[in-house]
């Protein structure tokens, strides 16, 4: 029997035995992947409009403070998946589910988007301050930043041949059940899996047809298949810098975290 990690990637494998030209964009498909990007951009706004549990524009000195900070690029992500039709149709409490425990890991791909690779900050708008990673090394050690690094550095590139690929693949990523490859026996059942998984069969192949009609047939099954080996490297890094940050943080430090940040580290 499949699990969802494998329904995942058996529609992206599907996907790269599809023979060239049999799957162009419509006019209709290019009018989506336009809107999703006016979406993505109008997240920054709508964030700021819905209240911020963080000030961007502050320094975070401690390390309880980078954890607080991430808050703002957390509800910036949410802010874009919002705006989403057919992930706000989605059952509530599947919406909620799906957030738990697929932000964090899709927070970290999709910092790939704000990344400045020339002076190496991450700033997803002019008015914040640069992200504050002092504490990387010293929390995670050598082996995990370099790691880290490595697979980040693949992103990276990816964003930079097109944005879009990483603006669809977001999406995608949020809407799977069961996407952490470290099994979470706590993360319950949805209340309507097939809706999830149509709704992300659907941007599946959305991503597919915008790579292949933009950068051809060959290069697509090149990028996918990078694209689907560093996300499931990503994922078991993303774990392990999970666990650290929860060795590290005592019962008063927890106590300190905005709300949002505890829903998003899995802090019951």
């Amino acid at each position: 029997m499949l699990t969802e990690t494998d329904i995942l990637l058996t529609d992206f494998t599907d996907l790269l035995s599809i023979q060239p030209q049999q799957t162009l964009l419509s006019p209709e498909d290019l009018q989506r992947v336009e809107t999703i990007s006016r979406f993505y951009q109008n997240r920054i706004e709508l964030a700021a409009r819905n209240g911020l549990p963080w000030d961007p524009s502050m320094h975070a000195q401690t390390f309880l403070d980078v954890l607080n900070s991430h808050s703002v690029s957390v509800m910036r992500l949410l802010s874009f998946f919002k705006q989403i039709p057919e992930f706000n149709q989605l059952n509530v409490d599947d919406k909620v589910t799906l957030i738990k425990y697929n932000l964090l890991t899709v927070l970290g791909i999709n910092s790939a988007l704000s990344y400045n690779i020339e002076t190496k900050q991450l700033i997803e708008s002019e008015s914040d301050l640069p992200s504050n990673v002092q504490y990387f090394r010293v929390l995670h050690g050598y082996n995990i930043s370099m790691q880290t690094t490595k697979i980040f550095g693949a992103f990276l590139n990816i964003a930079k041949q097109d944005r879009k690929i990483i603006e669809l693949t977001v999406i995608i990523l949020i809407l799977t059940k069961g996407f952490s490859v470290i099994s979470d026996h706590d993360e319950p059942l949805l209340n309507d899996i097939m809706s999830a998984h149509h709704v992300q069969n659907d941007y599946t192949e959305l991503l597919w047809k915008y790579m292949e009609t933009t950068h051809g047939y060959k290069k697509t099954v090149d990028l996918f298949s990078e694209l689907i080996r560093h996300v499931i490297s990503w994922q078991v890094v993303y774990e392990q810098m999970r666990n650290n940050i929860l060795r590290t943080l005592s019962p008063e430090d927890i106590g300190e975290l905005v709300p949002i940040m505890k829903s998003t580290l899995r802090i019951s």
